[in-house]
C-alpha cells in the first residue's frame, strides 16, 4: 500500500512541476485581429490578458501591443516579444518553443 501511495505522489508531483513555464500575451481590444496563436506551444501554461486590465506601471512599460512574455517558474521574465509597427509579432512559434525548451 505504501508503494502505491508513493507512486501516486511521485506522479502527481511530476505533473504539477512539468508546467513550470508560463507564456503571457498582452494585447489591446482594438488590436484583437493581431492576437498571436500560441496553441502550438508545448509544455507551457498559456495566459492572455488585455492591456487595460494591467496595473498602471505595467501599462506604462508597454510601448506596442501585442506583447508576449515567457516567464519561468520563479516568476522571472526570460524572453519578451514585442510587436513592430504593423502591430504584429514576427517571431515564430518554433523560435518561442526553442526558448521554452532551453528554460526547462
Amino acid at each position: 500500500m505504501k508503494k502505491i501511495l508513493c507512486a501516486i505522489c511521485v506522479l502527481v508531483a511530476a505533473s504539477v512541476y512539468s508546467q513550470d513555464v508560463t507564456v503571457l500575451q498582452i494585447n489591446a481590444k482594438w488590436n484583437e485581429r493581431n492576437n498571436y496563436d500560441l496553441s502550438g506551444l508545448n509544455g507551457v501554461i498559456v495566459k492572455f490578458s488585455y492591456l487595460k486590465d494591467q496595473p498602471k506601471d505595467i501599462q506604462k512599460g508597454i510601448s506596442a501591443v501585442p506583447v508576449i512574455v515567457i516567464i519561468d517558474k520563479t516568476g522571472r521574465t526570460r524572453m519578451q516579444y514585442v510587436a513592430d509597427l504593423s502591430f504584429k509579432i514576427k517571431a515564430s512559434t518554433m523560435e518561442m518553443q526553442n526558448i521554452i525548451n532551453k528554460i526547462k
